[in-house]
């Protein structure tokens, strides 16, 4: 086995660190969008308006895995 099999590419490197960097990205938009509920509602309005968020995106994904599974049981019959 050569070296050069046991080593992780460049490509792999430069993979992970545009991952770090949209992780940071992600974050910090996040972090403004919390920081912008906190100043205009204070600190419960903050929390709320963050669950609030939370459950629209769960509401959302259990729509399209619903749509999914349904369509998933309808090739079966």
């Amino acid at each position: 086995m050569s070296k050069d099999d046991e080593e992780l590419g460049g490509r792999f490197w430069l993979g992970m660190a545009g991952l770090a960097v949209g992780a940071v990205c992600v974050a910090l938009i996040i972090f403004i969008i919390y920081g912008w509920f906190w100043s205009r509602w204070g600190f419960f309005g903050a929390l709320i308006g963050f669950f609030a968020v939370l459950l629209l995106i769960g509401w959302v994904w259990d729509r399209r895995e619903r749509a999914r599974k349904e369509r998933l049981y309808a090739e079966t019959e």
